[in-house]
Formats: C-alpha cells, sequence, structure tokens
C-alpha cells in the first residue's frame, strides 16, 4: 500500500477542487479537512470523498463559490449552508462558537443544509483548542436514511453522530475527543469496502431475516440496514441517541427531521455547543481533573496485548505518525485520485506515489 506525504496530498486535493471552480479559501479548506480526517486515521472522510465532491458540484448540489449564510441572536446562531461546501459552514461555526462563549460563557450554532460536514471531530478538536467544552448532536435532514430502529430492518434514520470535546490545558498532549456515530459503524466504513471484496463484519448490518449483509456492495444497492449501536442485543440504546440527536439537530437547525418527505440530500443538520469552563473553575482545575481522571482509568489492567486509550488518542497517536511516515492510502482509493486526476486535469499534482 502507497504511503503519501500529508502536504502533498493536501496540494494534490486544493488542485482537484479548485478545478471545480472554488475560490483557493474554499478549495484550501476542504481540502485540508479532507487529509486532516485521513491523518486521524479516519479515511472514509478523507480524500475518497474528492470523487463524490466532484460529483454533487456537477449535479448542481453544491456551488464552489458559495458561502453559508447566518441569523445571529446574542450567543444563539443559525447557519443555513445553502450549496456551499460543508467545509465552510464547519468553520463558520467554530468561529461563532468560540465568539459567542467567550463573550457569554455559553454559544449555541444550529445548522441546516450545510453540505457534508465532515468529521465532526475536527470542529470539535478546533473549539477544544480554545479552552472550550463542545458538544454537538447531528442528522441528515431526513436523507441518507440507512440505519434501522432496534428490532426492525427497515432503514429509518442516518448515522447521526455524537461528539464531545474536553480541553486538558497540558494535562494530556491532546485534548479529550468523542465523536462517534449512533450506528455500529458510519456509514463511511462501508464505503471504504466497497468495491474491496472483503466482507462486512456480521455484527454491523441486518436483514429482516436476521442475517448480516455480506458485501459492502449489497448494502449499497439497498440491501439490509446499520444496526444501531449496541447490535442485536442493547441497540436500545444506540437507537435511543440517535433519535435524540436526529431532534435536537433538527429542532435547533430548523431543518428536516426523517419523518418529513424524503429529502434530497442536502448535508447535515446539526446543533453545536460551546462552553466556556472559566465561567465555572479554572483551567488548572480543569487540568488537575483531566489528570487525576487519565491515570485512574489507565491504572486499569489491560487484557493481553489490549490497551487503555482515552477519548481522541488514538487519532493523536496516529496523525503523529502519519505526519512523519506519510498517510497510506488503499490501492482501490488510488485507482480511483488517478482517474479522477485525468478528469480533471489536474493530474501533475498527483502526489509522489500515486502518478
Amino acid at each position: 500500500m502507497p504511503t503519501v506525504d500529508a502536504d502533498a496530498l493536501t496540494e494534490f486535493a486544493r488542485e482537484s477542487i479548485g478545478s471545480l471552480g472554488a475560490p483557493e479559501r474554499t478549495a484550501r479548506a476542504v481540502a485540508d479537512s479532507l487529509v486532516d480526517a485521513d491523518l486521524a486515521g479516519h479515511g472514509s472522510h478523507g480524500v475518497v470523498r474528492l470523487d463524490y465532491y466532484a460529483g454533487i458540484v456537477a449535479d448542481g448540489a453544491v456551488d464552489p463559490e458559495a458561502e453559508p449564510t447566518h441569523r445571529s441572536a446574542g450567543p444563539f446562531d443559525q447557519l443555513v449552508g445553502g450549496a456551499a461546501f460543508g467545509q465552510l459552514t464547519g468553520e463558520r461555526a467554530v468561529s461563532l462558537l468560540v465568539e459567542g462563549a467567550r463573550a457569554e460563557g455559553v454559544a449555541i450554532v444550529g445548522i441546516r443544509d450545510s453540505g457534508h460536514l465532515g468529521r465532526i471531530g475536527e470542529w470539535a478538536e478546533r473549539v477544544a483548542s480554545e479552552g472550550l467544552l463542545f458538544a454537538s448532536w447531528v442528522n441528515l435532514q431526513g436523507g441518507s436514511q440507512r440505519v434501522a430502529p432496534a428490532g426492525s430492518a427497515d432503514r429509518r434514520l442516518g448515522t447521526n453522530p455524537l461528539t464531545f470535546a474536553v480541553p486538558t490545558f497540558g494535562a494530556l498532549p491532546f485534548d479529550l475527543v468523542f465523536d462517534a456515530a449512533t450506528s455500529q459503524v458510519a456509514h463511511g466504513k462501508i464505503i471504504e469496502r466497497d468495491g474491496s471484496g472483503e466482507e462486512l463484519p456480521e455484527t454491523w448490518t441486518t436483514t429482516p431475516s436476521g442475517d448480516p449483509v455480506t458485501r459492502a456492495a449489497e448494502f449499497e444497492d439497498g440491501t439490509g440496514a446499520l444496526l444501531p449501536l449496541g447490535g442485536r442485543e442493547t441497540g436500545y440504546k444506540g437507537f435511543g441517541l440517535s433519535t435524540m440527536a436526529e431532534l435536537f439537530a433538527g429542532i435547533v437547525g430548523d431543518g428536516p427531521v426523517a419523518s418529513e418527505e424524503r429529502q434530497e440530500w442536502t448535508g447535515n443538520g446539526g446543533a453545536f455547543l460551546a462552553i466556556d469552563p472559566a465561567h465555572f473553575t479554572t483551567a488548572e482545575a480543569v487540568a488537575d481533573r483531566v489528570e487525576g481522571l487519565a491515570a485512574h482509568l489507565r491504572s486499569a489492567e489491560p487484557i493481553g496485548d489490549e490497551e487503555v486509550l482515552l477519548p481522541g488518542e488514538p487519532e493523536h497517536r496516529t496523525t503523529n505518525r502519519r505526519r512523519e511516515e506519510g498517510i497510506p492510502i488503499e490501492p482501490t482509493v488510488v485507482d480511483g485520485l488517478r482517474e479522477l486526476a485525468a478528469e480533471q486535469g489536474v493530474e501533475s499534482a498527483l502526489p509522489p506515489g500515486l502518478e
């Protein structure tokens, strides 16, 4: 499997998005976000999405020159992504959260029609890096329904991620970030296996017979559904979390939910929250709590070769390693990037190892 330098991959992604008609700032924002996901080990939200982005621009679902708009009401804002790239909405949401929380102690941003927001953990990391707590609830506005309620095999919800972040103020070399779908896995994990021939784990999906879907291509064609987080045994927990994420995002973002007439997929809706802990305690006290809790958790005796890793630690380690060693790119993704480069006339920007 080839590995690619992160900066070179970012430049290729920037050229690719720019070739769609995006201004330099937009192309850079989208490229940085995609490669950030690849660096963190979440390739499902990385440069594999470039072909998808080219398709939605060609279909008119995204205007590469568009910008999100917002309505302000003190520390409470609503952002409408419209036809803009979702990464612009994510960046603007972070800016509003930081500004509002600094001024008022708390800020909330509702989001609708955002376009693809990418890895929500990226926005959580950015807010936490400003010394703020972060929480979010995200839905798919009634489109891309791939997750079944507990006890069913009918597709009714999106993967509806929940994300939280806590700044550690130097107590750890990374901020604590939890970012997870309320389904057994994110849909992107299915996409990664589409075309590879690799079988899907049986704990991910279900069909009306109760049997799992074995092939990603079958799932993408509409067979079966993703199980809610907890699977066949305790999926009611994931289903409950997903239902709440659906409503929080729809209410605060003032956008559609899954019960409304099926949407042509226009992106994510969301409720983003930031809290300044300085209104309740001190940075030193936060660091003490984090340090003490981290030591307590890591003192647990591991099973075999397992290791107790804190939320955000795998991404921190993976990012550091991949900045040094390069980002591994799956062969099927390499082929797709080469085809895309030829179609867009940016073959000269392909990084070494992908030419």
